[in-house]
């Protein structure tokens, strides 16, 4: 298909028909006379191929080829607004496309439901996709768009052409079952690695703060039970005497399901501070420092 022979000018014309589906009020809003907006309507029915419309009972009624078009012209026309105006022309309430996320499944569980929330209440046409990460730094990824962003509490030493924030830093704490023997020690180390502890893995090649700091001081924890995903642990700590230690938002959410006490580690850890990455082509698109706000809370 040769591009130079289509009048691009229509498709805003097609766009308010379609949108109307009566001629009175869209030529109005176009400004356009009916028999200006009839020719219109004539040539664009010659460029697609398709009749668009037909006639019903109170104005037009869309083909399924008109149907399908108008959500690829309205988002066509918003990037294009985007090209020449600038932030000022962001609609979110009419923007319609895919946002992949990249990220582990502790910032899924922390942050998603309310980005969901926020999403449908201004940007009802966005449709979301998670990925998650598998250990490294998914380069080729966010240079090609695939992703929108990553998000991971173990990216470091990005890479040339990346830019970077973070999003929220949280402590480790230890969580678990109210009635656990551990809790009535006095709590210090040696009480710490005499208790059975759960783990949830770690990508490959991450290796998990707390086992850094054990190994440091040669000491090593009793892992009794690796589980891979956040959803399971807290039914397996309330009617076992296990140990959990993990970033205290995500005790937060356990202890609130299940009756799980939350205890300080009897030694101190840096905090965990999760990242979310972007690659530089992104950083004054509109929609996409929109997006990085909603993500990051400020919105």
């Amino acid at each position: 298909m040769n591009i130079r022979t289509k009048d691009l000018n229509l498709l805003s014309v097609l766009l308010v028909v379609g949108e109307e589906l009566n001629l009175t009020r869209a030529s109005e809003r176009l400004g356009l006379s009916q028999p200006a907006l009839s020719h219109a309507l004539a040539r664009l029915r010659e460029q697609f191929g398709d009749p668009l419309f037909v006639r019903g009972q109170r104005g037009f009624i869309a083909t399924r080829r008109l149907e399908e078009l108008l959500p690829q012209i309205r988002a066509l026309l918003d990037q294009a607004g985007l090209l020449y105006g600038g932030s000022e022309t962001l609609d979110l309430a009419r923007i319609e496309r895919k946002v992949v996320i990249a990220s582990t499944a502790y910032f899924e569980a922390r942050a998603i439901p309310a980005l969901m929330r926020k999403a449908q209440d201004v940007a009802p046409g966005l449709r979301f996709e998670t990925r998650s990460l598998s250990g490294g730094f998914p380069k080729s990824e966010l240079e090609s768009g695939d992703f929108d962003v990553a998000i991971a509490a173990y990216f470091t030493d990005l890479p040339a052409g990346f830019r970077q924030r973070t999003i929220f830093s949280d402590r480790f704490v230890s969580v678990c079952a109210k009635d656990n023997p551990y809790l009535s020690t006095g709590k210090r180390l040696g009480d710490y690695l005499n208790t059975r502890h759960l783990q949830i893995e770690v990508p490959p090649g991450v290796f998990a703060p707390v086992d850094q700091f054990l190994q440091s001081k040669k000491k090593q924890r009793n892992i009794a039970v690796r589980v891979g995903n956040f959803l399971t642990p807290a039914q397996i700590l309330s009617g076992t005497d296990y140990l959990l230690t993990c970033p205290f938002s995500l005790a937060s959410r356990y202890a609130e399901a299940y009756p799980l006490a939350i205890a300080d580690l009897p030694f101190s850890l840096p905090a965990i501070d999760t990242l979310m990455v972007w690659h530089e082509k992104n950083q004054h698109d509109p929609f996409h420092t929109w997006l990085r706000a909603a993500i990051a809370g400020d919105e």
